[in-house]
């Protein structure tokens, strides 16, 4: 086999997208080979994960409801890796893509999705930032990952929507450079490299990259698009050190910086010389419209994430270690440009604010997993996670008595909010194999104490205890059904009440506002069954459910970046997923799923400053506006037997989240077609890769959001068409 075989074996192989389907399986573990890494499952996830191929469900697995979605899996999807990581999540059962296409929601939960990076959980970027749903993440660093839509284990803490834990890739063994170039519509340009090599025991994978477009983020309306820039570029580096025979300390440091042009509404028309009093009515959902920025205007966000750990694992004698510093930097900086959005065509007593906001966190993770005879798998551990944030804002008022407008000085507010959060958890959980049956019992306890406010005098403390079994039993060896029942506990991911309070004016800079947010509480279940009824073919049903107290939901404030939490008193929650995979041959793989849920809260119990009379006086059930009731996806990859050209397509469809005031009503469904064609072309030891990219190939016109959310709306992109070129160089 030459040389450029081996280097693009994994990105250019058969692709099976087996992931793409809550499924009961346990993953197949890739061998250590020198020039592929290892993609293990942690070894306390008790998976039901989905396979290609003659894998039978595995009748020791135990009641999680997980996709393993792999290297080749994210390569063979439409756009590969030019596309963000939430692409790919997207195609999952259950996931919801909401506003700019950055944020992300699983069944019914607002949010509330748990990242973990080589086993080290991420806390949630602050909310506001576009990038921070898992955007910081450079896709090109993923080698697999396992999605856990239900039934977490007791080592997952944070996620009671879901749980995206990320295995990076590793070097190779002789030196390698991946070169990545995408050209495409609204002048996109994305350029690549990765580099990897294997040193005597050190192992480097170093990448980087560049990209621009002229529509960063899902803009207000569909065409034309105004003010709509992005530009940024990410880098990374992983170096890992066998230590002994059975240690690995590992190195990664990642940065994303990001600029981003707030997108202005180009169908708003401006009051500024209509007759006194003109106001502009509701849209026919009844949403009141955004205020009006002139077309001039040039608001801007700055975004940059910088994360740095250091995981150690040590295995000997049946017990494996792990111990993981990190150290997380979340800026972002939102820059309204007073002087053009409070010109001279701007509304009558317009705002607008400038918001700068920086998060540190610190922390390390401890986990001892070990034997406990032949029926008994134990795993034990606890986190420390110490955040401190700093928010700073200016406020600024329209000067309606002069001509030119601009900001009024005298109105002008500017205020700060240092928050201070301390989180630790600890968790005991074991894995029992009785035959066909498996059992994952688990308890968990967390404690979060957070600190609003420069001298630290308005504080919180939250406990939590949290009970969970999960459950498989193999009827035959192609049958397995599987159950969770569990009680879990969420803190707040977000504390900006108190800066949000002075934004919108409901409090002075200086006069304190003590946070009233409650943890939420839910009892969940779900119940699922997967069967082999033919050998290329695996079906899969899962329902679930949740009650809640003190249910989370957020909420934006006003024309700014920041988004503030609060609580429902009670919150419900139903659904079912249901999914297949078909592997024909060797030139065929195909995925399809479908999901519906329904998520409601009821009575606003915390933060409620940030809301109108009229919106407390709603006293019953109310459909939380970011449910999406019928999701669908459909996915193939036709090929060759030699692995060398590529038809992929990829079909989404979405019923559409709430809108009106009251959520009472849905924006119009969507469905949407990507395509991409893809040919490997062999010349002698250079095989570069050609690929064309054509994203919603009809054209489909289609909103995320209407009239609720930062800015008003949020439409999708129409009709799209990339051209990329992959060249792998070494031996």
């Amino acid at each position: 086999m030459n040389s450029c075989t081996n280097v693009l074996l994994s990105v250019l192989a058969v692709l099976s997208i087996p992931a793409f389907a809550s499924a009961q399986t346990r993953a197949a573990q890739a061998s250590d080979g020198p020039t592929a890494s290892s993609v293990q499952p942690p070894a306390s996830v008790s998976a039901d994960v989905q396979v290609l191929g003659t894998r039978r469900p595995d009748p020791t697995s135990g009641g999680s409801s997980i996709a393993l979605v792999t290297r080749k899996d994210l390569e063979s999807l439409p756009g590969g890796d030019a596309q963000p990581l939430q692409y790919a999540l997207a195609a999952q059962p259950g996931f919801v893509t909401d506003t700019f296409g950055f944020g992300m929601h699983v069944r019914g939960s607002d949010g509330a999705i748990q990242y973990l990076l080589d086993g080290v959980p991420l806390r949630a970027a602050p909310l506001g930032q576009f990038g921070a749903a898992g955007g910081f993440i450079p896709r090109r660093l993923v080698e697999s990952m396992q999605v856990i839509t239900g039934g977490y284990a007791a080592e997952y803490g944070a996620g009671l929507g879901a749980v995206v834990d990320i295995t990076t890739r590793r070097a190779v063994e002789t030196p390698m450079a991946d070169i990545q170039t995408a050209f495409g519509t609204y002048s996109m340009v994305d350029l690549a490299v990765d580099y990897s090599q294997r040193i005597g025991p050190v192992g480097l994978l170093a990448g980087a990259n560049f990209h621009r477009d002229d529509r960063g983020i899902d803009p207000p309306a569909v065409s034309p698009i105004l003010h709509d820039a992005t530009t940024g570029g990410s880098a990374f580096v992983r170096a890992d050190h066998e230590v002994g025979s059975r240690g690995r300390l590992q190195l990664l440091a990642s940065v994303d910086q990001r600029r981003f042009q707030i997108p202005i509404d180009p169908t708003l028309v401006p009051l500024s010389e209509a007759p006194p009093g003109a106001a502009r009515g509701v849209d026919q959902y009844g949403n009141v419209p955004p205020p009006f920025v002139p077309y001039d205007a040039n608001p801007i966000e700055d975004e940059r994430t910088l994360l740095v750990m250091a995981p150690f694992t040590d295995r000997e004698d049946g017990m494996e270690l792990h111990v993981a510093p990190f150290f997380r930097e979340s800026f972002s900086r939102l820059s309204c440009d007073p002087v053009g959005t409070l010109g001279p065509s701007a509304d009558r007593g317009s705002t607008c604010s400038d918001v700068r906001r920086d998060e540190l966190h610190a922390g390390g993770l401890l986990d001892v997993a070990w034997k406990g005879g032949e029926a008994h798998s134990w795993k034990s551990g606890m986190l420390v996670d110490l955040s401190d944030s700093r928010v700073d804002f200016a406020s600024y008022t329209r000067l309606d008595s002069d001509p030119l407008a601009g900001p009024n000085s005298a109105k002008t507010v500017f205020g700060s909010d240092a928050t201070h959060v301390a989180l630790a958890g600890a968790y005991l959980q074991d894995r029992i194999a009785i035959g066909r049956l498996a059992l994952v019992p688990g308890i968990r306890l967390d404690i979060e104490r957070f600190d609003v406010g420069e001298g630290g005098d308005r504080s919180r403390l939250l406990v939590g205890p949290g009970v969970r079994l999960g459950a498989s039993y193999s009827i035959t060896p192609d049958l397995v059904v599987h159950g969770f029942a569990g009680y879990l506990w969420q803190p707040p991911s977000t504390l900006d009440g108190p800066v949000a309070a002075r934004v919108l004016g409901l409090a002075p800079a200086g006069q304190p506002v003590s946070p009233d947010i409650q943890a939420e509480k839910d009892w969940t279940a779900e119940i699922g069954v997967s069967d082999r009824v033919a050998k290329p073919v695996t079906v899969t049903l899962t329902a679930w459910g949740r009650l809640a107290d003190d249910q989370l939901d957020r909420v934006n404030v006003g024309s700014t970046n920041l988004v503030a939490s609060y609580n429902f008193e009670r919150g419900r929650a139903l659904g079912t997923e249901a999914s297949a995979r078909l592997h024909a041959g060797s030139i065929l793989d195909a995925f399809g799923n479908f999901g519906w849920q329904v998520a409601q809260g009821k009575g606003v119990s915390s933060e409620r400053y940030l809301f109108t009379a009229s919106e407390l006086s709603v006293g019953g059930w109310v459909m939380l506006d970011h449910v999406q009731t019928w999701t669908a996806n459909v996915g193939l990859d036709l090929h060759d037997e030699r692995g060398d050209g590529h038809v992929s397509a990829l079909v989404n469809y979405g019923s559409g989240m709430r809108t009106d005031p009251n959520s009472d009503q849905s924006v119009p469904e969507h469905t949407t077609l990507d395509i991409t064609l893809r040919r490997r072309l062999r010349f002698g030891r250079t095989c570069p890769e050609i690929a064309i990219d054509v994203f919603n190939v009809f054209n489909d016109i289609y909103a995320y959001r209407i009239g609720t959310g930062y800015i008003g709306s949020a439409y999708g992109p129409l009709r799209r068409v990339d051209l990329r070129i992959l060249v792998a160089l070494g031996d």
